[in-house]
């Protein structure tokens, strides 16, 4: 069987990570970027992790698992040192939520890909657990080809496609123009991407 990939929309999502430790702190930063709602349920904490607290980031409770603390999460990280109770964890968590156990995927019904990013644009490398360190070292070649230059690229892209759905009616048309956008001579052509905004904004509705 094959994993599902999707993207998450987890702004103001409440997400629970159980473990102080640095494995936990990278998935809090991950669940931090994407808006999530994160409580942290441990005796202590990685060193890190207060500059979160004095931010106002996360929530501690400096205490170890109990059940009850699942309550009303959508993301559960398992992220202690000791395999029995991440294990628990995944025991007791409902169907309806999702649960990664750090050190066993087995367990887990879903992995934290590598990933890069470069603003709007995603690239996600996953094994299903089976090699984390395979997942990074193509993250990493990816990379090198999808620099910096594309948070920048994605910008336009957006731009100039509510610029086409405005301005040009025919379906072909439009099609055409946003497949021309996409090669790669427009990705570090400034020029060419000024003459594509003017050339539409010059054409209302009319065939370009």
């Amino acid at each position: 069987m094959e994993a599902y990939p999707v993207m998450l929309n987890l702004h103001g999502k409440k997400a629970l990570i159980v473990g102080g430790g640095k494995i936990a702190y990278r998935k809090a930063i991950g669940l931090l970027k994407a808006g999530a709602e994160i409580t942290m349920i441990s005796p202590d904490i990685y060193s890190e992790f207060h500059i979160l607290l004095e931010k106002g980031q996360i929530r501690w409770k400096q205490k170890e698992f109990e059940e009850s603390d699942l309550r009303d999460a959508l993301i559960v990280i398992a992220a202690t040192n000791k395999k029995s109770i991440n294990r628990e964890i995944a025991q007791l968590a409902s169907d309806h939520q999702l649960i990664n156990v750090v050190d066993d995927s087995r367990i887990s019904n879903f992995h934290v890909p590598a990933k890069i990013t470069r603003g709007k644009l995603t690239i996600a490398v996953g094994t299903e657990g089976a090699s984390p360190i395979l997942a990074k070292k193509i993250r990493d070649e990816l990379a090198g080809v999808y620099d910096e230059s594309y948070r920048d690229y994605l910008h336009f892209l957006e731009d100039a496609r509510k610029l086409v759905y405005s301005k040009e009616k025919n379906t072909l048309m439009r099609t055409q123009l946003l497949t021309d956008i996409a090669e790669r001579d427009y990705q570090n052509a400034g020029n060419q991407r000024k003459f594509f905004e003017r050339m539409m904004s010059n054409n209302e509705g009319k065939e370009v």
